[in-house]
């Protein structure tokens, strides 16, 4: 029997249609026979589709937030799982935010005011092409490696149980110097530097401060996911990294 596919829909209260339309449009949904799960903030929607990957069902994110918020989740999923489907129902037709979203991810996308048979077949259409793929995409990211690896061009930072970080442009080069580093431990003056080396000219330097915002913001990308972030702060020093590297 093959796996039950599922939609993820995320629609923040105060982004997404009228509680009235959205309680329409979800039903009208089930009634295809679609099973769709509600999600209404980001951090919720990431953990349901790992959730659902984990467990080896075909998966379609419905991205239903503004459009900022679209781009992001659409972002963080396709870094997360490069094979998720990933489709938005936009406020308008404009040539430059339908850019935008397909950069950041998106694969297809309709406008809220579709009708519900357009939405079924374009979610029908993403999941045919999930269900489709080879078993071996999907079994490198539900097999859990022995320890903690930089993928995807050090874009992505994998756990030892899978779960995939996608990361900033200075939270990649923070975490590439010190893994890179002897015994895996940077000074502050050494990852500053790097951090800075990463953006474009022009900008100005981070200041030693912002190296405890970046780590910070690790963290919480870390508590989304319930795991504890294999770094340690060296007192008037630098930073070490405290988790296993494979290659």
């Amino acid at each position: 029997m093959s796996p039950t596919p599922y939609i993820v829909m995320f629609s923040p209260t105060e982004n997404g249609l009228t509680t009235p339309d959205h309680k329409k449009r979800l039903a009208e949904l089930q009634a295809s026979g679609l099973n769709v799960l509600q999600c209404e903030s980001a951090p919720a929607l990431y953990a349901e589709v790992q959730k659902k990957f984990q467990q080896g069902f075909p998966t379609v994110a419905m991205l239903a937030g503004g459009h900022t918020e679209n781009c992001a989740a659409a972002t963080y999923l396709h870094a997360m799982h490069p094979s998720v489907g990933i489709a938005a129902a936009v406020e308008r037709v404009d040539e430059a935010l339908a850019i935008q979203l397909l950069q950041s991810g998106v694969d297809n996308m309709c406008p809220r005011s579709a009708s519900t048979p357009l939405v079924v077949a374009m979610l029908c259409r993403l999941l045919a092409r999930v269900s489709r793929q080879d078993i071996s995409h999907v079994l490198p990211m539900a097999v859990a490696p022995k320890g903690w690896s930089l993928q995807d061009q050090g874009w992505v930072l994998s756990s030892p149980e899978g779960i995939r970080i996608p990361l900033t442009t200075g939270e990649r080069a923070f975490l590439t110097t010190l893994v890179a580093a002897p015994d895996m431990c940077a000074t502050h003056e050494q990852l500053l530097e790097a951090v800075n080396n990463s953006y474009a000219h022009g900008e100005p330097p981070a200041r030693p401060g912002r190296l405890g915002v970046l780590v910070s913001r690790l963290r919480r990308k870390f508590t989304q996911h319930n795991i504890e972030m294999p770094l340690k702060s060296v007192h008037n020093w630098g930073y070490m990294f405290t988790g296993q590297v494979v290659n």
